[in-house]
């Protein structure tokens, strides 16, 4: 069942099915761990999630199911910030189907409903420009309006995982062995170290990676994602300046297939590729770079993983570092 976005002038635009693209490796995860990553959107599409004009009037909803996941979850709260939407947390009971589920909406998290069916995890999000105040897509409804648009979508996907016969649902996985969270031992050190312009340089690990939603925390661990942020104590302050501060890498372990995904699938295959030095045929890259700030994301793939880095500085000499580390 394909999604309905209504506007507040009542005019409904086709869906076509299509990713999000997306700076953030965890958001392409899902499937690797078993799970079902469904999305569909209206408007034109994103092209560089890292550029948000205020012209663009896009929506996207996914449906993200993953086994096994109903015993850890848990809702989570939207941030009390002046962007966000609609008043206190967002664990706000909604039945749908019979399933209690959570629900709300935020800047950072958009409208989701989200609850434990069966024995999965179950994630409904749509997001859009939140930046475009007027004239956006959802412009002139209310957050609960908007959730009332989800419950049709989230009703039939509780529905059919409620009813599915034991086995009816499984879909392919990847074979994940589990690594221990070394970050010297993941991207190395020395090469990193020259991309920054520092002499030397010292990890400090996030498993799992940080800034995430509870959904996102979950399939990170579950997936041994982790996160190695450069430590910046003792740089000098025009090195900070230039991009060493705020310097991590994401670590996907045997997830190299991701971006495989990355690359062929609307809406995602906009995003610019790259080739960088050291890399092979099979291997992909992605970067996207903020318009007003030095800050870029660079998500690439090197033998059987999948890498994410994010700096103010130089993001390709950096992954080229560490594609020169691994080979």
């Amino acid at each position: 069942m394909a999604p309905v976005f209504v506007t507040a002038g009542g005019t409904a635009p086709t869906p076509v099915a299509a990713i999000q693209p997306a700076f953030n490796l965890i958001d392409y995860v899902v499937p690797a761990l078993g799970g079902l990553s469904c999305s569909w959107r209206v408007g034109p599409a994103v092209t560089n999630p890292l550029l948000d004009p205020v012209d663009f009037d896009w929506a996207y909803v996914s449906v993200k199911v993953v086994p096994g996941g109903a015993d850890s979850w848990a809702p989570y709260t939207v941030g009390d910030d002046a962007l966000s939407f609609g008043d206190g947390p967002s664990d706000t009971a909604m039945t749908i189907g019979g399933i209690e589920a959570a629900t709300g909406c935020g800047y950072d998290t958009g409208c989701f409903i989200s609850a434990p069916v069966g024995d999965a995890w179950v994630e409904i999000v749509l997001s859009t420009n939140w930046i475009q105040r007027d004239g956006w897509y959802f412009s002139g409804l209310t957050p609960d309006a908007i959730l009332a648009q989800m419950q049709p979508l989230a009703a039939s996907v509780f529905t059919a995982l409620t009813d599915a016969q034991p086995g009816q649902f499984v879909w392919p996985t990847v074979d994940l062995v589990e690594h221990e969270s070394d970050c010297t031992r993941a991207v190395g050190s020395e090469g990193i170290a020259t991309a920054l312009g520092v002499d030397s340089l010292e990890y400090e690990v996030r498993s799992p990676p940080n800034g995430l939603t509870y959904f996102e925390n979950y399939v990170a661990q579950r997936a041994g994602v982790f996160q190695c942020d450069v430590d910046a104590a003792g740089v000098p302050v025009d090195l900070i300046a230039a991009g060493v501060l705020g310097t991590s890498v994401t670590v996907g372990y045997d997830l190299a297939g991701l971006v495989d995904t990355v690359v062929s699938t609307p809406d995602s295959q906009a995003l610019p590729t790259i080739a960088l030095k050291g890399a092979v045929e099979g291997d992909h890259a992605v970067q996207m770079c903020s318009d007003v700030t030095p800050f870029c994301v660079v998500i690439f793939s090197l033998g059987q993983s999948a890498y994410q880095v994010a700096s103010n500085s130089d993001t390709v000499a950096i992954a080229e570092a560490i594609i020169a580390h691994t080979r």
